[in-house]
């Protein structure tokens, strides 16, 4: 082997096994959410994290095959929400993720989430503001309350606590599910496996 093949096998053994033991060291995601961005019983045989972001067209996608499930397994499956805001991309992913959490505070955190989704084509523009504002009355919440929750810092720092546990474990891409810890990643993994899989972990 030359001196450069050496280097270049040393430099490409030292980046693999910095990447083994960074992943190594990564937590895995914390199951946990507010009370209001979950779904069906505690104590469901099936639990489903989901990571995604509302300004991503293919977690607008994977709505139809999840709200499937949720009603094919009514009271048997636990879906928690979790937000993973790819702001690079998206502008105004992060604003939408706050706007619904402050719904959440009120208790209307999936009448919000639902508009959020079934109407993206309407909001990721200069008539963000008009349009939230109309979501929120449809959703019937206290406006002042709720525009007041949006500038609380509390409040968006615990979209970026769910991004942070999206990226400890490793969420490259939205949207992506754990159901009961194995993941499918987008809304055709979601459509094909995910229904099977429920099935097998049902089961058990």
């Amino acid at each position: 082997m030359t001196r450069l093949s050496l280097s270049a096998a040393l430099v490409i053994a030292a980046c693999a096994g910095s990447f083994l033991i960074a992943r190594g060291r990564a937590k895995p995601y914390s199951p946990h959410a507010p009370a209001y961005r979950t779904q069906g019983p505690a104590d469901a045989k099936v639990t489903i994290v989901e990571f995604s972001d509302f300004e991503c067209p293919a977690c607008r996608v994977a709505e139809a095959p999840m709200r499937g499930i949720l009603k094919l397994y009514e009271g048997k499956v636990r879906l928690i929400f979790k937000h993973f805001p790819l702001e690079r991309m998206h502008r105004w992913a992060r604003p939408a993720a706050i706007a619904s959490e402050c719904a959440g505070k009120q208790g209307k955190f999936w009448e919000f989430h639902h508009d959020l989704y079934d109407r993206q084509e309407a909001w990721p523009n200069d008539k963000f503001e008009e349009r939230m504002t109309a979501y929120a009355k449809n959703a019937k919440l206290d406006e002042a309350a709720w525009r007041a929750c949006r500038q609380d810092p509390a409040v968006s720092a615990a979209v970026t606590a769910d991004y942070d546990d999206g990226m400890n474990a490793w969420v490259g891409s939205t949207p992506t599910f754990f159901i009961n810890g194995k993941r499918f990643v987008g809304a055709r993994q979601l459509a094909e496996r995910g229904t099977p899989w429920v099935e097998k972990e049902l089961k058990k």
